[in-house]
């Protein structure tokens, strides 16, 4: 669950409340008026990540690594899920405690952000390892079988979850080496979206579906609205309602206002999620991305940028239903631009002029930099709604271009209302109860615990 919480309270207050930093959602309630998009979020909502994802692994985690002896596949899913998760924590924070935490020590030393990721990676790795093992050697046992809400136990699918991870970790961490082992892995990576990692919300319920329609306290970002509709994206449908403002169009929310009435913006368009819709952990779209990323470095990966950042957007599009010769329409579109949030049902203040004018077909002369844009801003639409993930990929590259936060709450903490929040600043309980190990720990960020800091991956101004 931790991995994507189903969890209704969970996901909202982690996947919806900070990933909403990623440009899919806007929060269309202000509780008490501190919040992550307008950069004030109280000291319970900013603790909350981290001690949940915590608590949430480690107890189960512990009685695994007592009952298996740190060995055999077990352990080696426990691996896999504890790295998954404490990478989402990570990127929130920075720094966080990995390596040294053992059963009853939880407030120990933190690893460097660097240094997280290479445990991560290496976790991942061995995990792959192991499972594809036992797959080989037991292909009819599925020992978890009656317990997993997302390969009903196949632990040849964990093992290319695993590889997949380790190729975003690769990437974003910047690790050549692990990169190109993940591509060259015997169990592969998620090629196909029959083998995407997809969460069943079982009786509980997608949580989406749940803040939106039920309790009206989410709504689309205008950011993924307006991108999509100027490339007249046939995917749309798929991931939107109507507006009730203008039932002919989608219209987004802009993110980031001080205060409004929640009736005031309800017009807004919604998710197109039911309670039953599954929750994406990792789809084949992505480790195409991620391939098309590598070729773009020059980095070993057997293909072209063009080949993968094609098959990226073609895996996309029949994940979501779209028509063969539509997705080639698509591709081929070499004048369609993103679109500027204009004429907000709510008024002009809310309007956005976008300035990027990247456009869909490949174009090797572009150049890099013009074609990391394109690859990333396909990687964002394929990942809905991967929130935290995308808030990752926009700071870590600068792209997609979201639309600012209206209202900068900081108290000058956040100089810049486009790159927004950097990370969370660490939960006031590690202040508080691991004082030493948090005073070392800010000393690696350089010093300052607050959320302009940005983390080793993140491109600096």
């Amino acid at each position: 669950d931790a991995m994507m919480y189903v969890k209704q309270n969970d996901s909202q207050m982690v996947d919806q409340m900070v990933g909403s930093l990623g440009g899919y959602f806007t929060l269309s309630n202000r509780w008490g008026g501190q919040n992550f998009d307008t950069f004030n979020a109280s000291d319970a909502w900013n603790a909350t990540p981290y001690n949940t994802m915590f608590e949430d692994i480690y107890a189960n985690f512990f009685d695994i690594e007592k009952s298996t002896s740190k060995s055999g596949h077990y352990y080696a899913m426990a691996r896999l899920v504890r790295a998954a998760v404490m990478m989402r924590v990570a990127d929130c924070y920075g720094p966080i405690p990995y390596s040294k935490v053992a059963d009853g020590s939880f407030y120990v030393e933190y690893d460097s952000a660097e240094d997280v990721y290479k445990h991560i990676i290496e976790d991942l790795a061995g995990a792959a390892t192991t499972l594809y093992a036992y797959a080989q050697e037991y292909p009819a046992s599925k020992p978890l079988a009656n317990n997993d809400p997302i390969f009903a136990g196949d632990y040849t699918a964990w093992a290319r979850l695993a590889n997949s991870l380790c190729l975003r970790a690769a990437i974003r961490s910047n690790d050549r080496e692990a990169a190109e082992s993940a591509c060259g892995h015997a169990a592969g990576l998620i090629e196909t979206n029959a083998q995407n990692a997809m969460m069943s919300p079982g009786v509980q319920g997608n949580p989406y579906q749940l803040a939106s329609a039920s309790w009206g306290d989410l709504r689309i970002n205008a950011s993924i609205v307006d991108y999509m509709t100027g490339y007249d994206d046939p995917r749309c449908e798929a991931y939107f309602q109507k507006s009730t403002f203008d039932n002919t169009r989608y219209i987004g929310m802009r993110a980031g206002t001080a205060g409004f009435e929640k009736s005031a913006v309800s017009g807004y368009s919604l998710p197109n999620v039911q309670s039953g819709s599954s929750l994406p952990i990792f789809v084949a779209a992505e480790t195409n991305f991620l391939r098309a990323e590598m070729a773009l470095r020059e980095w070993t990966v057997g293909g072209t940028a063009q080949s993968y950042y094609e098959a990226g957007v073609r895996l996309s599009m029949e994940q979501n239903g779209v028509a063969g010769e539509d997705i080639d329409a698509y591709l081929a579109d070499e004048t369609l631009v993103p679109a500027g949030h204009l004429n907000d049902p709510r008024g002009a203040k809310y309007n956005y002029d976008r300035q990027t004018d990247v456009k869909i077909k490949w174009n090797d002369a572009d150049g890099t930099e013009k074609n990391l844009e394109r690859i990333i801003t396909q990687k964002w639409i394929a990942n809905f709604p991967m929130g935290l993930e995308a808030w990752a990929e926009f700071r870590r590259t600068g792209y997609p271009e979201l639309a600012p936060a209206i209202d900068n709450l900081s108290g000058g903490v956040i100089s810049d209302n486009f790159r927004g929040l950097r990370r969370l600043r660490y939960p006031y309980t590690e202040r508080n109860l691991n004082k030493s190990n948090y005073d070392k720990a800010v000393a690696l960020l350089g010093g300052t615990d607050n959320e302009s800091v940005d983390l080793f991956w993140t491109k600096k101004k």
